[in-house]
């Protein structure tokens, strides 16, 4: 199963959260947490710290870190509609900046629109720790299977219970 899909339906039911997402480097380094599931949207809601490796020269967070954000949260929001076993790609993605970000707290919030049997459409939105709108996205997913095979260790700060 996707080291992600073990983690959401772990915590799919709210008890234990937040929690700490270890299952990448990239995901530690956003230093993201998984802070609320809600399985009737799906919706789910992941939090981030920005640090200074993601500025760019203006000392703003550069935007494909912002859509990095935005494409972890849509992409836990289809782990959750979809079947245990499988996985998600992502096949497009919009993405809106509304304004600059800094370095700092972020919410991204994710929702899925409709989830069919080979795509999953969702919608987000990234949200500075006042909770003004960062940027918005809309996205398709693939449902795929996982590539990992089982032989293979996960990375190696993975927590997985």
């Amino acid at each position: 199963m996707n080291l992600d899909q073990k983690l959401l339906r772990q915590y799919q039911s709210g008890e234990g959260l937040p929690v700490a997402v270890k299952s990448s480097s990239l995901a530690e380094s956003l230093k993201i947490n998984l802070e609320k599931i809600d399985l009737a949207g799906p919706r789910i809601e992941l939090s981030f710290i920005v640090g200074q490796q993601f500025l760019q020269a203006e000392d703003v967070v550069h935007g494909g870190a912002v859509a990095m954000m935005l494409d972890f949260a849509m992409a836990y929001a289809a782990l959750l509609a979809i079947a245990d076993g499988l996985s998600v790609a992502t096949i497009n993605m919009n993405v809106s900046y509304l304004r600059s970000a800094k370095p700092g707290q972020y919410r991204a919030v994710a929702e899925v629109e409709r989830c069919g049997k080979a795509v999953v459409f969702t919608r987000a939105q990234l949200l500075d720790r006042e909770s003004k709108a960062v940027a918005t996205s809309v996205s398709s997913l693939a449902v795929v299977a996982p590539r990992r095979k089982s032989g293979i260790e996960p990375f190696a700060g993975a927590e997985i219970a």
